[in-house]
Parts: C-alpha cells; sequence; structure tokens
C-alpha cells in the first residue's frame, strides 16, 4: 500500500482507497493482465454485469468471458501495444431491443512500467436513445437548414456571379488605367494634368523636357514654375492663363499658340490644349494640358515666309528682266531696220554704207551675246556646261576681255587702268569663259560709270600664309553708280539690276553677273561685290587658284592647214527660213561659191543626189524631217560620203552637239552663224581635185 496525501493534509493508504472506490463504483469494470488478457480484476458492477460470481471470473481471458466481443478485445490489444486509451461503443442484438454497451479502456502504469489494462463498461441504451432523438431533431433542422442552404446558395451564387463581375471591371479597370500610365509616360506629347488648384498632380517625362526641369516640392508644383508667354513675347499672368480660364468656365482651349521659359531664360514655342477634368456630378475637378514643341514648324513657317518673300522678289525681278528683254532686243531693231534701208537708198554714198555696215555687225554681235548668254545661264543651271581647261596666261585673259569692253569705254571716253603683277600667272582654265567673266566685268563697269569716269583692272598674286593653294585676287574698280545696301546681298541672283538700269542705253538682261559668279565657281574661284552705297562706286573681287605645275603654258594646237587662197566649193544650203537660206546663198555666191538652196529634209536630199555638194550648211529644226535624220541619210549616199556637213542651228546645247557628232555633221554653228569660223573650215578643206594636179 502506498500513501497519499487526503483532503485534510494528512497521508491515507491510496491503493485501499482506490480500491473502494472501484469496488463501490456503479459502472462494470475490470483489469486484465498480459498478453493473454488475464482477469486478475473485477467490481461488483462487472460481475452483475456478467451474471457470474467474481471467483467464477478471476483467472479467465477476456476472450473467454467475451467471445463475441471482438472489436473489444481488438482495443484491448492495441492499448496494451500503444499505451494509450480506447474508446468503442457496440450494438447487442440479443434482446428484443437493441442494447448500446460502451467501453473505456485505459493502461494502468506501475513504477516498472505496463502493469496492466483497465476496462470500464458502460451500457448506453438510454444515452443512444436520448442521441437518436436528438439525431432525429437535427435531420429535422437539417432538411431546414438544407431549405436554407439552397436559399443561401442560391444568394451566394448571385452574390459569387456579382463579385465576379465587380472583379472583372474592377481588373478591366485597372488595365485601363495601367494602359493609360503607359500611354501617359510615353506619350510623343508633352502632358500633365492640374487640380481645381492649378496644382500639378501628374505629368510625364516629355514635359519635363520641355520645360527643362522637373516640378520640386519648393514650389508646390504650380504652373508658376514655369512661366507662359503669349505669342508676342509677353509674360501671361497666372490668372489670365488659359488654365485657370478653363478651370473658370469649363470650355476647352485648343490650339493655342503660345511659349514656354525654360531655365536660363530661353523660350521654347508649343502649341497646346486644355481640357477640363470633372467628375461624376459634372463639376471642375481640374485640368489636363497637352503640348507640343512646334520650333521646326515655326523655322519651316518662316522659311516658307521668306520663299514667299523670295518668289514675290524673283517674280518682280522675271518682270522686270522680260521688260529688259523686250527692251534690249528692240534697240537693234532700230539700227538694223535703218542700215537696211541705208542700203536701199541710192542716194547712200560709200562712207554711209561703211557706216550702215559697221551698224549692222554691231548690233548683230550684241543679239549674238546677249542670246549666248540666256543660254550660258540655263546650261550652267543644269549642269550641262563643259570647261575646256587648258594653262593659259593671266594677262592674256585680261587683254582679251578688255577688247571685248573696250569698244563701249572708248564710246563714253572712260579711262580704263590695267595693272599687272610683273611675273607671269598662269591658270589652269577655259580661257575663253574666264574672258567672258572679266569681260562682262568690265562691261558692266563701263554701262554703269559715267563718261569721263576711270576704270581700274589689277591683280596681285595673293601671299602663302598657310592656305592650301596660292591664289590670284583680280579686283575690278569702278567710279559709277555703286550698289544699295538692300541689293548687295542679291546682286549675283538671277535677273538682278540695280535701280537706274533702265534709264541706260545698254542695260543687260540682269544675266551677266550670274554668269561670271557660276563660272568663277566652276573654275574653282570665288567672286565678291563691295560698295560704300550708291553714287560711291563698287568694287568686284575674283579670286581664282594658281596653277604650278609648269612655269610657262604649252604651246597651242597647231591650226588647220590652210590652203592658199579661197577654193570655190559646192554648197548646198538647207533651212525652211527661206529668207536665211536665200541670205547665206546670196553671200556665199558673191564670196565665189556655187550655191543651192532647200527648204525640207526631202528636198534637201533631193537636190544633194543631183548636185553632189562639197559642203552642206544644214538646219537641224527642219519640218517632217529634222537636220539629224537628214544627216545621216547623206552619210548613207555612196557619192557624198566625203562631203562636209556643218549644222547651222539655233538649238546649241552640249546635248544638241554630241546628237550632231552622232549623226554625221563634222562641225556645228549655232545662229547667227560665226562667219568667220565657216571662212576657216572652208580653206581647212582639202583643195579640189582640178586645182592641185
Amino acid at each position: 500500500m502506498n500513501g497519499g496525501q487526503t483532503l485534510d493534509g494528512e497521508l491515507g493508504d491510496l491503493p485501499s482507497l482506490g480500491l473502494a472506490t472501484t469496488e463501490h463504483a456503479p459502472l462494470p469494470m475490470a483489469t486484465v493482465e498480459g498478453i493473454s488478457q488475464t482477469v486478475r480484476y473485477v467490481n461488483p458492477a462487472f460481475a452483475r454485469l456478467m451474471a457470474r460470481p467474481k471467483e467464477a471470473l478471476l483467472g479467465k481471458t477476456f476472450c473467454e468471458l467475451m467471445p463475441a466481443k471482438d472489436q473489444c478485445v481488438t482495443l484491448l490489444e492495441r492499448v496494451a501495444r500503444t499505451g494509450k486509451a480506447e474508446n468503442f461503443t457496440e450494438r447487442d442484438s440479443v434482446n428484443s431491443h437493441p442494447v448500446f454497451w460502451s467501453y473505456t479502456i485505459w493502461p494502468v502504469q506501475g513504477e516498472g512500467g505496463l502493469v496492466g489494462v483497465m476496462i470500464q463498461v458502460t451500457e448506453s441504451t438510454k444515452h443512444h436513445k436520448d442521441t437518436v432523438a436528438m439525431n432525429e431533431a437535427l435531420m429535422l433542422g437539417s432538411l431546414r437548414q438544407h431549405e436554407l442552404s439552397e436559399a443561401a446558395e442560391a444568394l451566394n451564387a448571385q452574390l459569387r456571379a456579382q463579385i465576379a463581375e465587380r472583379e472583372k471591371a474592377e481588373e478591366a479597370l485597372r488595365e485601363s488605367e495601367e494602359r493609360f500610365r503607359s500611354l501617359f509616360a510615353s506619350a510623343p506629347m508633352a502632358v500633365f494634368a492640374c487640380d481645381r488648384d492649378a496644382i500639378i498632380q501628374h505629368y510625364n517625362l516629355r514635359a519635363v523636357e520641355l520645360w527643362g526641369r522637373e516640378p520640386a516640392l519648393g514650389d508646390g508644383k504650380t504652373l508658376r514654375f514655369s512661366p507662359a508667354l503669349a505669342p508676342d513675347g509677353t509674360l501671361l499672368p497666372h490668372e489670365e492663363s488659359p488654365i485657370m480660364e478653363v478651370l473658370r468656365t469649363g470650355t476647352s482651349a485648343l490650339n493655342v499658340e503660345m511659349f514656354i521659359e525654360r531655365p536660363g531664360g530661353s523660350c521654347l514655342p508649343v502649341l497646346a490644349n486644355f481640357a477640363a477634368l470633372k467628375d461624376g456630378r459634372g463639376e471642375i475637378t481640374g485640368v489636363i494640358t497637352s503640348f507640343i514643341d512646334i520650333t521646326e514648324r515655326r523655322l519651316l513657317e518662316d522659311a516658307l515666309v521668306a520663299r514667299a518673300a523670295d518668289l514675290v522678289r524673283a517674280g518682280r525681278s522675271k518682270d522686270e528682266f522680260l521688260a529688259m528683254l523686250a527692251h534690249e532686243l528692240r534697240n537693234p531693231l532700230a539700227p538694223l531696220r535703218n542700215a537696211a534701208e541705208i542700203f536701199r537708198t541710192t542716194a547712200a554714198g560709200t562712207d554711209a554704207r561703211e557706216e550702215a555696215q559697221h551698224i549692222l555687225a554691231r548690233q548683230i554681235e550684241n543679239m549674238s551675246r546677249m542670246i549666248d548668254d540666256l543660254l550660258d545661264v540655263s546650261r550652267i543651271t543644269e549642269g550641262k556646261i563643259d570647261l575646256r581647261s587648258q594653262v593659259v596666261a593671266l594677262d592674256a585673259i585680261v587683254a582679251a576681255a578688255a577688247n571685248l569692253a573696250r569698244p563701249g569705254i572708248n564710246v563714253r571716253s572712260q579711262d580704263l587702268a590695267i595693272t599687272l603683277p610683273a611675273e607671269p600667272i598662269y591658270l589652269n582654265a577655259d580661257a575663253t569663259r574666264l574672258e567672258q567673266v572679266f569681260g562682262n566685268l568690265l562691261t558692266n563697269a563701263s554701262k554703269y560709270t559715267d563718261s569721263g569716269c576711270r576704270i581700274s583692272l589689277s591683280a596681285e598674286r595673293l601671299t602663302d600664309h598657310g592656305q592650301e593653294r596660292p591664289e590670284v585676287i583680280v579686283r575690278v574698280r569702278d567710279e559709277g553708280i555703286g550698289i544699295s545696301p538692300e541689293l548687295l546681298p542679291r546682286i549675283f541672283d538671277l535677273f538682278v539690276q540695280a535701280k537706274g538700269a533702265l534709264d541706260r542705253a545698254q542695260g543687260g538682261l540682269g544675266i551677266g553677273l550670274t554668269l561670271v559668279q557660276r563660272l568663277v565657281k566652276l573654275h574653282g574661284g570665288s567672286v565678291e561685290a563691295h560698295s560704300e552705297g550708291l553714287g560711291r562706286g563698287s568694287e568686284f573681287i575674283v579670286r581664282l587658284p594658281i596653277f604650278l605645275g609648269a612655269s610657262t603654258p604649252p604651246p597651242p594646237p597647231p591650226p588647220h592647214a590652210l590652203v592658199a587662197g579661197e577654193s570655190s566649193r559646192r554648197m548646198l544650203i538647207v533651212d525652211d527660213n527661206e529668207d536665211s537660206a536665200r541670205s547665206m546663198s546670196m553671200l556665199q555666191r558673191l564670196r565665189g561659191h556655187e550655191t543651192r538652196t532647200a527648204f525640207t529634209g526631202p528636198a534637201a536630199l533631193a537636190v544633194a543626189a543631183e548636185f553632189l555638194p562639197e559642203v552642206v550648211l544644214l538646219d537641224i529644226g527642219l519640218p517632217s524631217m529634222d537636220g539629224f535624220e537628214v544627216a545621216r541619210r547623206l552619210r548613207t549616199v555612196p557619192t557624198l560620203e566625203d562631203v562636209f556637213v556643218v549644222a547651222m542651228t539655233g538649238y546649241g546645247s552640249e546635248d544638241d552637239r554630241r546628237a550632231g557628232k552622232a549623226a554625221g555633221f563634222d562641225e556645228y554653228l549655232v545662229k547667227p552663224v560665226d562667219l568667220d569660223r565657216l571662212r576657216a573650215w572652208l580653206r581647212s578643206l582639202p583643195a579640189k581635185t582640178s586645182e592641185t594636179t
């Protein structure tokens, strides 16, 4: 017996107390021992349950006492094995009314471990009935609950559908907001939004780029951190800004041109749109603003305005040019007509006829030069002019140019002073074109300078100060009418002339200086114009690269071998302009040649087959069959294979000349025909057989 503490604090005999408790317990209790499950103790309630005396139960195995209780035996074994308590309820159907038994089995531990297993058996029939009754009540309640559950489930389904729809709407809203944020952030235009107090709430990167800085917390992110200016450059007061107007009225402001001030004081032109932000009640909550940089557009607009002004000026220059062209073309007609009348007058003596002849030659030369200048401008503009460059001496070019301008200078009794370096200067240039350049400059100087005044041309070698190439500077100065400051920047433009040109005897067409500039540029040089103003004269400075490859120019190519005297030739003149053909035929007959004329291509071929000409002067612009085709067909006639064919035409472009060579022309003359050149070609032809034998 072990001692223990009683309620009054004294130690008692606890084993005896425990035995007494089980002996008087109303619940059947038994103790089994070992694997065999031998019954070692039963209380009176267990003996009554088994309807046997206690002595008949002790020492028996549990399986012997309760052979039909397999589940109970299984639990006994499991409790003995695991040391854990178990509960079990079973139904006994032996009686007419079912009896329910509940078993509670727990291990009994001693000082050395498990010493046995305790079994408590309880009849739970009444408890089971109560449980069944309660279950039936619960079943009825569950039916009601099921009905309520179905209603709740229907309601839940409706709620779930509404929640799903709301979640879908919220997701769509989130996606829309995300798209808006992406669009807002990456928009190529600057965008910002402000609230009702004009405090900036949102802005994108492009806005920061155009503002030049980001709104800082120190300035409250109000619009005052980036002042706006009106198109005229005046500062817009904050209260009068488009944003404040939209906040007051709710009316959008579209396509507003203005300036925004950037850090450092620079101003950026922008085109802005302002729209009110409103809530569900229609109340204004703020303004959203978008703006773009229109610097390029403004530059284009300025360029267009300038271009329009240029076009107006060009149109005015064109009108002036056409008026001048009509004037310049009419000018020679009067002396030409007068000279023709002199020749028709029988009373005209030798001196009068000689003077008339000089007038005709001079006026025809003026008209030819005028037309040549027009053609040259067109060719240079279209890039169709080729320079025939060779090594030439500057002094030879200047001398030839002075000879071109000399007649006008002499007529006006002007003084021409030419100063050239003592050491010769050589250029790799087209001598004819440079003669044209300096001839134009000297002619202009003479035209726009009063009689008796001085004109000078000087040249100097530019001292080498590290420049890439040595240059010669040629200056042409005059004491004439000068150039106004407004005209000076445009003096080399096509058709531009100084005011007062119309009252000059030979005002020109306003293309001479354009030719000068473009021809000098083709030679790798430059030309400048200087003048101190009207009535102060002018100076033109031409810079040209010096040729250093040789100390002296190469000898000129040998001329065509000339035959002494001028042989008589059989000549066919073909031109649809009958006056031109007949006058040329008459002139060549006076010079000893035998001539025939034709006015169409087919007629020319027929005459050539019969006449067998040695020389054909052939116009290109013939009706029905042009001169190119006539030349090709002439070359196919065996008896005419050596005929000398010269183009005689008003078409003078390089393309026309190349086409002429391809068609079989030997030489090419532009109307009016250079008669001296033609005579030189005729003299260079081999002599006729009858004359050389």
